[in-house]
């Protein structure tokens, strides 16, 4: 009698019965899905422990929580000002004096204010052009797919890695021992580390490209840079773009709070006015940090979702 070779395998020995292709591989399914089951536990448990302990160390208990809701409530209590309808909009007096209990009162530092403001805005602004113009050039050798050769590819993403890794706050605080208080400490803090940021997000969008045009360049002799300028970023320039916008509105954000350390912009008002106990004065630039980030994330996603659509539906 002769043998007839199963799917999956060579012959059997003499005195060995016929193996089974569906058999092995049902076999073989069993015993990886017994192997996924075993390590899907262990990444359970571990995450359990790793749960248990960060509730322990950070104490985030809900009789914690409880207890400290309501003192949210108090702190604004404290900081809300002292309006009265009567004289909500009365202007200043004979004496140039803003009227107690008037908004004029409660905004007597108003253009102070806003041209903080808008000291910030051009901070957040700087900061995410240069960040991300460097971070547009590390993208490419910071691409697996892309980089010239391993040893560029390890530089420039341990780089990027040291630039994101580092807070904006710290980086500030060491700026304003380095040059003095100012804003060029705060846009050189943002700068580095939206360079960072957006050069992880930048080179993994670069790896998701098509290799197709790179390799048609390549087979006309072109460069490394003609292959990135003409293969690769013409499909990559609209989520560049997006990526771009989104860390300018986080840039903004951060620009408001690294003011705390002396590196300028309206941060650097609230924590003078936090520091003076001018409670009122606290509301006040709060609610204009508030409108200030909501406009501008309002035009930032227009003008995002708007580039995006037109490359869609060119």
């Amino acid at each position: 009698m002769t043998y007839t070779p199963t799917l999956g395998g060579a012959a059997p020995a003499a005195g060995e019965p016929p193996r089974d292709a569906v058999s092995i591989f049902e076999r073989h399914r069993a015993e990886l899905r017994a192997s996924k089951r075993m390590w899907n536990i262990l990444a359970l448990a571990i995450f359990a422990v790793c749960l248990v302990l960060s509730v322990w160390v950070s104490r985030f208990y809900p009789e914690r929580l409880a207890e400290g809701v309501p003192r949210i409530f108090e702190y604004f209590g404290t900081i809300t000002p002292d309006l009265q309808w009567n004289m909500l909009f009365e202007g200043r007096g004979e004496d140039g004096r803003a009227v107690p209990g008037s908004l004029t009162f409660w905004y007597t530092d108003f253009w102070t204010y806003m041209t903080l403001l808008w000291e910030t805005i051009l901070m957040a602004m700087t900061a995410s052009l240069i960040g991300a113009g460097v971070a547009f050039v590390l993208s490419f050798p910071a691409a697996a797919n892309l980089a010239p050769n391993s040893w560029v590819f390890w530089i420039s993403r341990r780089f990027l890695e040291i630039c994101r890794g580092i807070p904006e706050i710290l980086m500030a605080l060491v700026f304003v021992f380095m040059i003095g208080i100012g804003p060029l400490a705060g846009v050189l803090a943002i700068a580095i580390h939206t360079m960072g940021a957006l050069g992880k997000l930048f080179a993994e969008v670069n790896e998701n490209a098509s290799s197709r045009p790179v390799e048609g360049i390549t087979a006309v002799g072109g460069t490394w840079a003609q292959k990135m300028m003409y293969g690769v970023v013409p499909q990559v320039a609209p989520n560049f773009f997006s990526y771009a916008l989104l860390r300018f509105e986080i840039n903004v954000r951060a620009s408001s709070i690294i003011g705390f350390v002396g590196a300028g912009g309206i941060g650097q008002e609230l924590n003078r006015v936090i520091s003076f106990y001018s409670d009122d004065r606290v509301m006040a630039v709060l609610i204009l940090v508030v409108l200030m980030v909501t406009i501008i994330d309002l035009i930032s996603e227009r003008i995002r979702l708007g580039y995006i659509g037109r490359e869609n539906f060119a």
